[in-house]
């Protein structure tokens, strides 16, 4: 079979384009930035010629893109989306009801919600996967120096969302006369929310009319959150993901890490040695990310700044002791890529803990995961002091995605039908 690979500059095109290759296929891509999810017509024309003269059998991409979708119907081939980001609004054009989508999503609650509420039925659930020897190699040719530069005890690499379409203090910023009923019992909804995974307190408020969700329409209306025509999703959805669920995840992100941050000062290094011999040394914790840390002082001092996906950050994930996963709360079931990223390149995991996750993998023996901020400040000071223990946690997880989450193994699942 050939396929048109659909570039848009994500991470792991390459890798993908590598694996289907490897696999047998033809890959031929198309590049070209997509101006408009439903309507780019340029884009359009220039991927039916290219559908034609190529002679492709299918399209594929990372993510799902409506004018794709059309191209696909109108040339009456298959279109295969592979889904990384939660949430994923364009999965709510209508065009994803067209036969020609073969859509594989990495969260199952996801898939669940979107059959049930909007009568979907072009989607199934696919894993994500992760190429080692990739992520070997880069390792590998790194020198010494580099890698050494990126050796630190604890490690977080993302964002804190918090320079980026800051909704939520612009839809509850307590001037508005249709938010400031609800802004003090959405303080406190949010309040319950972090660090509880079991229960999903937003949805509940939001769908029992805790939440005056006519009032706030004309709000998200003029913040441009609503989608447009082109779309059918409800604005609880809409609500809930983009702006709800972000501000949670904000608000742990920054809670964990300074947390995480200020018991490692405190901490005596002399029994959490590393095997290099630097005991004495204070405990190093790192952020990388590209968000603005400027008001938040004690996070920005060990702000290291954004990291190359490609050629640095695996060297982060093999140099840190512990790398921790900290979710966006809109994926609800998923295995997020940086869990798999981390395995890949040898590291350790803390994660937070969601269904897929402790399916998929033994708690202490492929990862290990918390449920509240005090189970994860416990098990930072324990995995520091147990270092052969964590580094057969490592091995574990690494041998467990080489075996399972392998891009073959991956682009299987999403060629089903």
């Amino acid at each position: 079979m050939r396929f048109i690979l659909y570039s848009w500059q994500a991470n792991n095109e390459q890798i993908l384009a590598d694996n289907l290759i490897k696999m047998g296929f033809e890959v031929v891509w198309f590049r070209k930035e997509c101006k408009h999810y439903t309507r780019d017509m340029e884009l359009a024309m220039e991927m039916i010629q290219a559908v034609h003269r190529e002679a492709a059998e299918a399209v594929v991409s990372f993510n799902y893109f409506p004018i794709v979708s059309m191209i696909c119907h109108t040339c009456e081939i298959p279109y295969y989306a592979w889904v990384y980001d939660c949430p994923h609004f364009t999965l709510y054009a209508k065009q994803v009801c067209d036969s020609c989508n073969h859509i594989g999503i990495f969260d199952r609650e996801m898939v669940r919600r979107l059959e049930e509420d909007y009568d979907i039925n072009t989607l199934h659930h696919a894993p994500l996967a992760v190429d080692c020897a990739y992520f070997e190699e880069a390792i590998a040719r790194a020198s010494r120096g580099k890698r050494e530069k990126y050796q630190c005890d604890v490690s977080f690499v993302g964002s804190l969302y918090t320079d980026e379409h800051n909704y939520y203090e612009l839809l509850f910023d307590g001037e508005r006369d249709a938010a400031a009923s609800d802004c003090g019992r959405m303080e406190a909804l949010i309040k319950q929310q972090c660090f509880s995974y079991e229960k999903d307190y937003l949805r509940q408020a939001v769908t029992s009319g805790q939440i005056h969700l006519e009032e706030l329409q004309k709000s998200m209306e003029e913040q441009g959150l609503m989608l447009g025509e082109d779309y059918f999703a409800r604005p609880e959805d809409i609500l809930i993901a983009a702006v709800l669920e972000k501000k949670v995840t904000v608000e742990e992100r920054w809670k964990l890490l300074t947390g995480i941050m200020r018991q490692l000062s405190t901490c005596d290094s002399s029994v959490m040695t590393d095997g290099r011999g630097t005991a004495d040394r204070n405990l190093d914790f790192r952020l990388y990310t590209g968000s603005d840390t400027g008001k938040l002082p004690e996070l920005n001092a060990h702000n290291h700044g954004t990291v190359d996906y490609h050629t640095q950050m695996p060297l982060v994930f093999a140099g840190s002791r512990i790398n921790l996963n900290i979710s966006l709360r809109s994926i609800h079931s998923g295995i997020p890529l940086r869990v798999l990223d981390i395995m890949a390149c040898g590291g350790f995991v803390l994660s937070n803990r969601q269904p897929e996750v402790t399916e998929y993998f033994e708690e202490g023996v492929e990862i290990a995961t918390f449920g509240s901020m005090e189970e994860c400040i416990d098990k930072v000071h324990y995995y520091l002091s147990h270092e052969e223990e964590r580094k057969q946690i490592a091995e574990a997880g690494q041998r467990k995605v080489k075996e399972e989450f392998s891009y073959e193994a991956g682009l299987s699942r999403l060629f089903e039908v």
